[in-house]
């Protein structure tokens, strides 16, 4: 499969009709001006948690969305872990977060500036609150992969599509009920 440089263009401006129990399945899709890339998520284990990395075949990275709380909860493969975005160490330039799914009861111990509460599902996409508007989009910063100890990881950063190479990526969303672990 033809793939791109990824990174997930970010918009808290359109939110979408998520419920509670919805089960969502999560995949990726990038255009950029070298063409279209789509995928799935796999997930490694990280520093604090697990980390989501590209793959080929078939989604088994599903969630749900708690619109009361504002936690992403991971259903499959790992039951119970939330979607957390922490500050990478020792990152020059923009701001960045590496995406996690971590244990719920570990949140307290995460580094200052975490967030549990920054994903929100927007129109076919999470989007995220984080971060500064992207110029003339509603979007705030972009989604890539950035590298963390020698492998590739997703990650958010605050910056424009423009300083981000014109990259537009997404996490879809999509009906997870059919995903089993």
């Amino acid at each position: 499969m033809f793939k791109l440089p990824f990174t997930f263009i970010l918009s808290a401006s359109a939110l979408s009709a998520v419920y509670a129990q919805d089960i969502l399945g999560l995949s990726w899709n990038s255009t950029s001006p070298f063409g279209k890339s789509t995928g799935v998520f796999t997930l490694q284990p990280s520093t604090f948690g697990y980390s989501m990395v590209f793959a080929d075949g078939t989604s088994t990275l599903s969630a749900t969305y708690d619109a009361t709380s504002g936690v992403v909860t991971q259903v499959c493969p790992f039951p119970g872990l939330v979607a957390a975005m922490i500050p990478l160490e020792g990152s020059t330039g923009p701001e960045t977060f590496l995406i996690e799914w971590v244990e719920a009861g570990d949140v307290g111990t995460l580094p200052g500036g975490s967030s549990i509460t920054s994903l929100v599902p927007g129109d076919g996409a999470f989007v995220t609150t984080m971060g500064s508007p992207n110029g003339a989009f509603p979007q705030n910063g972009v989604f890539k992969e950035v590298t963390v100890d020698n492998v590739l990881t997703y990650a958010w950063t605050d910056e424009t599509f423009e300083e981000n190479e014109d990259v537009t990526s997404w996490i879809d969303i999509f009906d997870g009920s059919s995903i089993s672990c």
